[in-house]
């Protein structure tokens, strides 16, 4: 098992039905693809966490690169690992724009990992961390999930 954190920038013209757009059209490769993950979408950047095998993730990662919706593609963790962490989740999504009470504890969380992206730049227990707790999170807040 393979996996590959990126952060992009968000194309500016990107709206919510483009970001409906790409994740009906994630769903859907990676349910062909054996291929599961989170995408985060937060002040106009992007944060993805990708997981599946090797070869199939490394194909991924270069039709994102080439994506209009993404600028500034750069690889912050990629390796193996022993087990998913959104095995259920083909692509599991939160866009923090606008007021959410409900997600302030992961707003924050993200906020530190956005700001401080330099530090979870190699697999360790808390870059593992940071992504139990966001799958725990989101799971626990009833968002929508994109199974």
């Amino acid at each position: 098992m393979f996996c590959l954190v990126y952060r992009s920038i968000q194309n500016p013209a990107i709206g919510q039905t483009e970001i409906l757009s790409l994740l009906e059209q994630a769903k859907k490769f990676n349910r062909a693809n054996d291929i599961t993950g989170c995408l985060l979408s937060y002040n106009n950047e992007f944060v993805q966490y990708i997981e599946g095998s090797k070869r199939d993730i490394e194909t991924l990662f270069e039709n994102i690169k080439q994506d209009w919706r993404h600028s500034e593609v750069d690889v912050l963790i990629s390796g193996h690992i022993n087990h998913r962490e959104f095995e259920t989740w083909t692509m599991a999504y939160e866009n923090f724009k606008g007021p959410n009470s409900r997600l302030e504890y992961l707003k924050l969380l993200v906020s530190s990992y956005f700001e401080n992206s330099d530090a979870y730049t190699y697999l360790n227990p808390a870059t593992k961390k940071f992504w139990v707790v966001v799958k725990t999170l989101l799971a626990t807040q009833a968002v929508e999930k994109f199974k």
